[in-house]
């Protein structure tokens, strides 16, 4: 079993990208995407003031609501 330091590590190396990005990819708004974050059904960081999304999670979320 991994430890937290592993999952946290392997959380902060996947790529994120922009909920536009995320948007564009789901083929939804850009506020569909701010209200999943909102309802917890995607994480988000914020970085430099950005919010981001784990581009993985919007892979997996495209491919399961198509």
């Amino acid at each position: 079993m991994r430890d937290k330091t592993q999952k946290l590590t392997e959380s902060v190396d996947a790529p994120l990208i922009s909920q536009a990005k995320a948007a564009e990819i789901c083929g939804m708004t850009r506020e569909a995407i701010h209200n999943l974050v909102r309802r917890k059904r995607l994480n988000s960081v914020e970085v430099e003031g950005r919010d981001l999304v784990y581009l993985k999670e919007v892979e997996v979320f495209a491919v399961e609501h198509k």
